[in-house]
């Protein structure tokens, strides 16, 4: 084994320190913001984030992803980091000079309304974003884990800042939130290039040799990426055509408590990518990728059980117009969970570069998550899609799961299904009840199953005897 569980943990410590301090941050940031800005405001700036993200997807072409494939195969990082950004860069102008031109209509599909600040500064994010993606991934395969957990941890009270500021000079409106957003980006942004300074010096130029492999690598992601935005999007979509913009922010409200476990999905993430990508051009043994992700799912069941007991005490957090977000929480925490798992139980796509295959995992989660919202958002709204949206995750789930088992390695299944076989009884019980005491047998028997999780990682953290895991 390249490495022993306990340096394996005290690595991942290192990137999640930016996560938790994150998320206290956000504890307070989450109740100040829903105290000021009303649902229907919310769910504006959360049409904003959407966009974003959609843009992020095209631009990119996945060669941030060819990127980190490549980081540890290649010997000039520097030239290898020039290359991959540069075809991001382009596309970002491009689009952001489109964005400005056809500012109207782009706004009117957003926010039913003109606004030219708006799209102004989501214009502006678009090259900033190379910069900012590209050289956070740079710190991240470097395995900088300090240096990153600061920076993602500036980017949390540059925003905290920025929000309180414009919320109490400007105005209490989704205005105010996309602008601190922007401002901590640029922030953030410029402290990223002053780091990295290194890879911009004279030296490189365009390798057309490397430009075709990362091309190679990262050009079925483009229809893989759309796919997964519309996959991941769908549910806001479909509230935007089918419902209104309380809806939307009551969903954003609720998915800013999930954000919480998503901060701990991303640290990990983050550790993940360079660390697997090492490990396989070490040949580390399988059975340590199997371990990883095992132990990975077993703790997340177990946040998803106590955070869905939990869920009424928690939404107080927020502001009494976003009490009906509770009910959504069971759904939406889904997303965090099914994603980060697939990490750990999908690499046999990257590993073997056959990266198309991603594009049958995107559509057919796309796929089902189109027809959930068509037929429930209509009716139920946010819960609509919330149900549809945790569907459709778990399809994501087992559809790559089973191709990276079909491309890679076999490994046993049993704790991820009795883990998703837990988590979809007891989401589906809260439809029915909302009481405690009923549900508590439920959460404790996911803690019982999952307690092997839980020795083994005290034992890793405490230096306890391990029996063949190290």
């Amino acid at each position: 084994m390249a490495e022993s569980a306990r340096t394996f943990l005290k690595r991942f410590l290192g990137f999640s320190i930016g996560p938790l301090v994150s998320s206290i941050i956000g504890f307070f940031t989450v109740p100040v913001t829903t105290w000021f800005i009303m649902p229907d405001e919310f769910g504006k700036a959360s049409m904003y984030a959407l966009a974003s993200t959609f843009l992020a997807m095209v631009i990119f072409m996945g060669m941030d992803q060819a990127f980190a494939r490549e980081f540890h195969a290649r010997t000039d990082k520097k030239s290898l980091y020039f290359n991959a950004v540069l075809i991001p860069l382009v596309l970002s102008v491009i689009a952001g000079f489109f964005i400005i031109v056809f500012y109207k209509p782009f706004s009117m599909l957003l926010y039913a309304s003109v606004q030219l600040d708006a799209m102004i500064m989501l214009a502006v994010s678009l090259p900033v974003s190379v910069f900012y993606r590209f050289n956070l991934l740079l710190i991240r395969m470097q395995e900088r884990a300090r240096l990153y957990s600061l920076l993602n941890i500036l980017d949390r009270v540059f925003g905290f800042i920025f929000l309180m500021l414009f919320i109490f000079l400007y105005e209490k409106s989704f205005k105010s939130i996309v602008l601190a957003n922007f401002c901590s980006y640029i922030s953030i942004s410029a402290i990223n290039v002053a780091l990295t300074s290194d890879y911009f010096k004279k030296g490189v130029h365009i390798d057309k040799a490397l430009l075709k492999v990362l091309i190679k690598f990262g050009l079925p992601l483009i229809p893989t990426s759309l796919l997964a935005w519309v996959f991941e999007s769908m549910d806001r979509i479909a509230m935007r055509q089918w419902s209104d913009f309380t809806q939307i922010g009551l969903y954003s409200g609720a998915f800013k408590i999930v954000t919480v476990l998503q901060l701990f999905s991303s640290a990990f993430n983050t550790f993940w990518a360079p660390t697997v990508y090492r490990w396989y051009e070490t040949n580390v043994e399988k059975d340590l990728f199997h371990k990883v992700s095992t132990v990975l799912f077993g703790m997340m069941s177990i946040c998803f059980a106590f955070i869905v007991l939990f869920r009424n005490i928690i939404i107080m957090l927020l502001s009494k117009s976003y009490a009906g977000s509770a009910i959504l929480v069971p759904f939406l925490i889904y997303i965090p969970i099914m994603y980060t798992t697939s990490e750990t139980t999908g690499m046999g796509i990257g590993f073997t570069r056959k990266t198309s295959y991603s594009i049958i995992v995107s559509g057919v989660s796309a796929g089902i998550n189109f027809i959930g919202n068509y037929l429930l958002v209509p009716k139920y709204g946010a819960l609509g899609a919330c149900i549809s949206t945790a569907v459709s995750y778990m399809v994501f789930f087992w559809v790559k799961t089973m191709i990276s088992r079909k491309l890679w390695w076999k490994f046993n299944l049993k704790a991820y299904i009795v883990n998703s076989a837990f988590m979809g009884v007891y989401s589906f019980l809260t439809l029915f009840t909302n009481n405690f005491f009923l549900e508590l047998p439920l959460a404790l028997m996911i803690l019982v199953y999952n307690y092997p999780s839980i020795k083994y990682l005290w034992a890793v953290a405490f230096n306890k005897k391990l029996r063949r895991q190290e």
